[in-house]
């Protein structure tokens, strides 16, 4: 069974593109973990004695939490990404896309309107931008099709920018955007930065957070040299320097647990060769050169790691020695079309690294217990967490899941020539809490999405028993299928029911072995299509999502992954489930 489970969530992700392409006006979707009461099976039992310590501490910490209800004072961000294609039909070419990303804030208390007023005002300052980018690209889009009309090859226009949350707590909030582009010549990077004060919303000048700059550029001076030691560039403070007159108004930099970091571009200290260089200097280094209030106090935290050019220098092994740990993508050329792609990525602590093929992902260092860890989010046939020990990252154990950070929403649309992808994506800002998918058990079905802490020995957790479903992928029973009708909060209102054969039902709660809550549903609330001699379905009426009366639990026969009902296997049980092998 395991086997079948390896391309689900490529599927899956094709799945929910092509569904989306039919789908009705989409409603945002708040995720609810409930901490399932009644009959329902504890996780905690079937853990390893060492989880099962840490699950039942966060049990007890957050027991009356029915919703994900903010008590740490940290702000939790989503990010709402934008794909924007402008097509020419009649040459059937894409000319230019552009991909921007807003910021939304999860929590809704009044300590946070400051800082929610602030997204507010920079999402408008993005859309402003945008403006000039079209504006640019569509004079760019003209040559193009004067090209194309001439018979001559085009190639396509882009700016795509991700965004990095490097903080998010009761203090400070930074977010760096990385943009990659492409006007008509050559690939080429650029960063921007913007950082917050939590309490006020104000926008934070490095000058709030770095009181002796003068010491500051000194100690990166030296760092650059350590970090690159084969190019020859301006130092870093004498760039300072001439910054400093303006306030470091265009000075790229952004605070994070570990201290507080510094980019350059390419051609900003030394040749466009020299590529850029980005520099951390360490709060531990000399704690007396920031602003008290910024620098991070706690003992656990989890900060991106930008792949290519961030080092980040902490003691991995306990030995006393700062350890340069940064990740670089891998790249291969094919010998025919002289095309690059991405092979894989490749993490370095100290002396030490290791190999993870993908051809694409995304890097957290995580420190917990005193121990450092490198969450790898990658994608290759499928996607997959890597959980690293940076102690011992040359041993050939690795601990990884089927699971990746959630996504709470998906929607596409087509106006003439102009097509609009957008997702909100779940950020990894908080080890006590984040939100992320999980291919368990029942993830030949679907996987399960709930909320996620980091355990003492460094491995994603859950005190959740059950998460949400929000893949809209819905079924059609074969058979009379026996159930029991539960209420939200998992308590049986009638223990012998039945759903009759040839229902539709949509799952919209789940645990990883056992049960999934369901649904049922009319044609009309689903995109119907064939393939391979049967029928899938997917949601169209997204209103669905956010359904809170009873359900029908199915409880099935779990043989190490196996899922039966009274012996008969799901797939004679259910039509529409996607799988491969």
């Amino acid at each position: 069974m395991r086997n079948k489970k390896f391309l689900l969530p490529v599927i899956f992700s094709i799945l929910v593109m092509f569904s989306l392409a039919s789908c009705k006006s989409p409603v945002s979707v708040d995720i609810v973990n409930d901490n399932t009461e009644g009959e329902t099976v504890s996780k905690a039992a079937d853990r390893e004695e060492k989880d099962e310590d840490d699950v039942k501490k966060h049990e007890k910490k957050n027991k009356d939490n029915k919703k994900l209800i903010n008590t740490s004072g940290k702000p939790h961000i989503l990010l709402k990404d934008t794909m924007e294609l402008h097509n020419d039909d009649e040459s059937s070419t894409t000319l230019y896309r552009i991909k921007y990303v807003y910021l939304q804030l999860k929590e809704d208390g009044k300590e946070f309107e400051p800082l929610k007023k602030s997204f507010e005002n920079y999402n408008k300052d993005l859309l402003d931008k945008l403006s000039k980018t079209r504006e640019a690209f569509d004079g760019f889009a003209k040559e193009q099709l004067s090209d194309i009309q001439q018979g001559y090859e085009s190639k396509e226009l882009f700016s795509e920018t991700d965004s990095y949350i490097m903080r998010a707590d009761k203090y400070a909030v930074s977010i760096l955007n990385y943009t990659k582009y492409n006007y008509g010549a050559s690939d080429k990077y650029s960063r921007e930065s913007i950082n917050f004060d939590t309490d006020t919303g104000k926008k934070l000048e490095f000058l709030d957070v770095v009181k002796d700059d003068k010491s500051f550029f000194e100690m990166a001076d030296k760092r650059v040299y350590e970090d690159y030691e084969e190019i020859h560039i301006q130092k870093p403070s004498e760039y300072a320097y001439t910054s400093k007159k303006n306030n470091y108004e265009n000075l790229v930099w952004t605070v994070s647990p570990v201290g507080v970091t510094v980019y350059f571009d390419s051609g900003v200290l030394g040749a466009e060769t020299d590529g850029p260089q980005v520099i951390t200097i360490s709060f531990d280094e000399n704690e007396t050169i920031f602003e008290p209030k910024y620098v991070y106090k706690e003992n656990e935290y989890v900060i991106p790691v930008v792949a290519g050019n961030m080092t980040i220098h902490v003691d991995t092994d306990g030995d006393g020695v700062r350890d340069s740990v940064f990740v670089d993508d891998l790249y291969e050329q094919n010998p025919e079309t002289l095309d690059i792609y991405n092979t894989g990525m490749k993490v370095y602590a100290g002396t030490q690294s290791t190999e993870i093929e993908c051809y694409e992902g995304k890097a957290y260092l995580v420190k917990m217990d005193g121990n450092y860890y490198m969450y790898m989010f990658v994608q290759d046939e499928i996607r997959l967490l890597y959980c690293l020990d940076l102690k011992y990252l040359n041993s050939e154990d690795r601990s990884d899941k089927y699971f990746y950070l959630g996504t709470r929403e998906g929607t596409w649309d087509q106006k003439g020539e102009i097509e609009n992808y957008v997702s909100i994506e779940e950020t990894f800002t908080d080890t006590e809490s984040f939100v992320g998918e999980y291919f368990g058990d029942l993830g030949i079905l679907f996987p399960i999405e709930k909320a996620w802490f980091v355990g003492e020995d460094g491995t994603p957790q859950s005190s959740d028993d059950k998460g949400r479903v929000t893949s809209g992928i819905a079924f059609r029973t074969l058979k009379d299928i026996k159930c029991t009708e539960v209420d939200r909060e998992g308590k049986v209102k009638k223990s012998d029911t039945k759903i009759v054969k040839g229902t539709l039902i949509l799952p919209l709660y789940a645990n990883d072995k056992e049960y999934m809550d369901v649904i049922t549903v009319d044609e009309d609330d689903l995109n119907i299509w064939n393939g391979a001699g049967e029928e899938f379905f997917s949601l169209t009426n997204m209103k669905l999502l956010d359904y809170e009366g009873d359900f029908y639990r199915i409880t099935f026969e779990n043989d190490d992954g196996a899922l039966s009902i009274d012996g008969t296997d799901i797939f004679d049980l259910f039509e529409g489930i996607i799988t491969a092998g």
